[in-house]
Parts: structure tokens; sequence; C-alpha cells
């Protein structure tokens, strides 16, 4: 009865992870309280006030960027407004290096520092799991989805509304650095296992 036990854990934990990148199954989980501490969360973000603004308040806009309005959270919001975007910013040094800090401070938690899903909070006792960025699922997403995921959130992710839009975009380029590293890896890794070719023998046979 324990072995059956261990078995049917052991199969319900590789369901999750194979379906941790489908939406349904990300929205279905978030519905379980137990599991959406990072969406809902009784404590005050470090922007929110104790109280709603009075009324009459003058609104308050960012003095260096634009930020954008509220989106729905949905796959369809995400889907429109993703597709309206265009990365602002080139694959350069700069931005690159951004991109990387502000990944390890907001995303590596849980998505793991290469991108793998392996990040310090996922395991036992801890969150279920993290997509793996750097798998096609992903990879094939357009700039502008994931730029809109990190701002609305998907499933189980909560938005990052208050990391600037130029800090977002520059994790976009991040994540395709990551990506790209990955698909070298894989190449490489392949291009290992095939059997190195011989050379062909030109010498000519001495003749008695």
């Amino acid at each position: 009865m324990r072995r059956e036990l261990r078995g049917g854990l052991i199969l319900l934990g590789t369901l999750l992870v194979v379906l941790g990148g489908c939406t349904r199954v990300e929205e279905m989980l978030s519905a379980i309280p137990a599991l959406n501490f990072m969406r809902v969360s009784p404590a005050l973000d470090p922007w929110e006030a104790p109280r709603p603004a009075p009324p009459g308040a003058v609104p308050v806009e960012s003095p260096a960027e634009r930020w954008e309005p509220v989106v729905e959270r949905t796959e369809a919001a995400l889907r429109a407004w993703g597709d309206t975007l265009a990365n602002p910013l080139p694959m350069s040094e700069p931005v690159l290096d951004r991109g990387r800090e502000v990944f390890a401070n907001y995303c590596a938690v849980c998505h793991g520092p290469e991108g793998q899903g392996d990040g310090p909070l996922v395991g036992p006792g801890m969150f279920p799991f993290a997509t793996n960025i750097t798998l096609p699922a992903t990879a094939e997403r357009t700039d502008g989805y994931l730029y809109a995921v990190t701002r609305i959130g998907r499933g189980l992710m909560p938005a990052y509304q208050r990391v600037p839009p130029s800090d977002r975009w520059a994790v976009v380029n991040y994540m395709r650095q990551l990506q790209q590293g990955d698909a070298v890896a894989q190449e490489t890794a392949g291009a290992a296992e095939q059997p190195a070719e011989q050379p062909e023998d030109n010498t000519v046979q001495g003749q008695d």
C-alpha cells in the first residue's frame, strides 16, 4: 500500500512538471489557496498603503517612465496585448547586463539562475513548480507576449507591475540570451555525439 501511494505521488508530481507550461493547468492550480500564495497574500506590497486613497486624491505617475494601464489577467488579454507590443531595446551588452540583474532579483528565485525552473523557491513544501523558460514552449513566444506575462502575470505567477517597462524589456532580452545559450549547448552536445569522420587512406600500395 505504501509503495502504491509513493508511486501515485511520483506520478502526480511528474504530471505537474510536464503540464507546468499549460496555462489552463496553471489557472486551475491557482484556484487552490495553498498554491497561489505568490498571487494572493494578506501582506501589503511595498508600494501599497494600508488604506485606500481618499476621494479626490491626486493620482501619481512615475517621473521617469510611463506606466501602462491595468490589463485584464486572462490568456486572451495576454495574447491580444502582447501582439501589439514591439521590443524597443536592442540586444546590446548594457541591456543584457541590466536584464541579468533584474532577472536575478525577481525571476531566478523561481525560474533558476539559468531559467531551468529550478530556483530555490521550488521544491517539496515550497512552490510546486516553475516554468523552464529555455524550452521551445516559451522560446517560441513573441517578445510582446513574454513582456505581457511579466506585466500581467499568468497562472501561479504574480504580476510585476512595479518593475519599470524598460527593465521588463531588458529581462525579455536576457531570457532570449538564456534560450539561445541552451540551444547552442544542445547543438554542441549533438555534434559531440556524432562519430568523427575517418580520413581517407590515399596511400599507394607498393608493388612487389
